[in-house]
């Protein structure tokens, strides 16, 4: 299952890796490898161009690139 945040400093695609007894949800940032596959030789629309450049770009953030 993937969630996405918005709260500034943390924003982007997280995939949820765990759900612990208490409801708390682990979560793992989504990898600019995930994103380039997810959206790779295939023609896109605007808003998906965009929302790759955005993922692409919340991932690159996370990986420190």
């Amino acid at each position: 299952m993937k969630v996405t945040l918005t709260e500034p400093g943390i924003a982007g695609s997280y995939d949820v890796v765990e759900q612990r007894d208490d409801g708390t949800l682990v979560l793992r940032p989504e990898t600019s490898d995930e994103v380039i596959g997810q959206f790779a030789n295939r023609p896109l629309s605007e808003a998906e161009l965009t929302e790759s450049f955005d993922r692409l770009d919340g991932a690159l953030e996370h990986e420190g690139r």
